[in-house]
């Protein structure tokens, strides 16, 4: 297993389990973010979501396509029905904005 899907892994597992973490809210939408935004969330190194800093910082890193896929894979077999979705976004932070309009 490669150092960013650990990385990826223990990111969104603490980000969803933190209040006001932005994973919280995606493990329930059953909506998962294409590579090129999650990989904008991995790369800030901090949730944005996260205002009262519940979380810590983390070293800035992306996922290349096949981690990406591994990653996909884990997370829907952890929340079945999930499935990749862009909801018209064009960035990041336009997708979180429609994960929390649902």
């Amino acid at each position: 297993m490669s150092d960013s899907i650990k990385d990826a892994k223990l990111v969104m597992t603490e980000n969803a389990s933190v209040m006001y973490g932005i994973f919280g809210i995606v493990e329930s939408s059953g909506i998962f973010p294409p590579r090129d935004f999650l990989n904008e969330f991995f790369q800030a190194g901090q949730d944005s979501c996260d205002q009262d800093g519940r979380m810590a910082q983390w070293v800035p890193f992306s996922l290349g396509a096949e981690d990406y896929l591994s990653i996909k894979e884990w997370w829907i077999a952890m929340h079945p029905g999930t499935r990749e979705d862009r909801l018209g976004a064009d960035c990041w932070d336009d997708w979180v904005q429609e994960i929390l309009s649902r």
